[in-house]
């Protein structure tokens, strides 16, 4: 036997015998149809899937796999199933995304939280913040030295409505008096700003009034100069200390 023959009959029983390659006898073998040359499909105009599972999900659409295969009908059942979905809204609503009682938004209810102010702070301070308070609670009149660049420059006296913990305060009925120098011994030696002018008359045109400033000659230099104000809001900064004032009578709160 020639090598020629030998390796045509190896070929052959590689690809299969006609039994297996048959669609329709017992002997059918897929795994050869695939690999084989010989192997010729039984309806030349068969659609070509990708995968079975596109073969299955046809015929499932169609009814099932008794179901004669038709394009037609399969575009047709399609566009049915498409127009299902679109469920058109009512006039003039938009239209409301449904969800599955498992993709709904979960309702949280956060607890209460009263937002805290100053008013309710001042509740919790202690050590000098909290005598503060309680003079403040007291209508005890106080009075506060403020400070300026060097030293102490005067002092407020007057009752506390409100403070913070940056001694921050608010005061009414408040009497002023500070000390400077006189005008001619001022601590002003820039020349360019030229000789201090008095600004009440400009503010009064504006509606401004301006409360009266009694001014006292102390010495040589100095002069002491005290006001009634109304309402002052002294910032903390210039806090220097605060007392209560013992020259005045205690006032029992409203």
């Amino acid at each position: 036997m020639s090598e020629g023959e030998s390796s045509s009959r190896k070929s052959d029983s590689s690809e299969g015998s006609s039994s297996e390659l048959d669609f329709a006898g017992s002997g059918f073998k897929p795994l050869r149809v695939l690999y084989s040359r010989k192997a010729q499909a039984p309806v030349s105009a068969a659609r070509l899937l990708d995968n079975v599972g596109a073969y299955e999900s046809q015929y499932k659409q169609l009814g099932g796999f008794d179901q004669q295969f038709s394009e037609e009908r399969l575009r047709e059942i399609r566009a049915a199933n498409a127009a299902k979905k679109q469920i058109a809204a009512p006039s003039g609503q938009a239209p409301v995304r449904r969800f599955e009682p498992h993709q709904e938004m979960i309702r949280v209810e956060r607890p209460f939280r009263a937002r805290r102010n100053i008013f309710l702070r001042i509740d919790s301070y202690e050590g000098p913040l909290g005598e503060l308070r309680q003079w403040m609670r007291e209508r005890v009149r106080v009075k506060v030295y403020t400070r300026r660049e060097k030293g102490v420059r005067g002092f407020v006296t007057g009752f506390v409505e409100v403070f913070d913990k940056h001694w921050n305060m608010a005061l009414v009925d408040c009497q002023e008096s500070w000390k400077r120098r006189k005008n001619r011994y001022s601590e002003n030696k820039v020349c360019a700003l030229g000789e201090p002018q008095d600004c009440g008359q400009m503010l009064r045109k504006m509606g401004i009034s301006i409360p009266e400033v009694t001014v006292k000659s102390v010495d040589r230099k100095y002069v002491n100069c005290s006001r009634q104000v109304p309402k002052l809001l002294i910032r903390g900064e210039q806090v220097v200390l605060v007392t209560p004032d013992k020259e005045s009578p205690k006032v029992e709160p409203p």
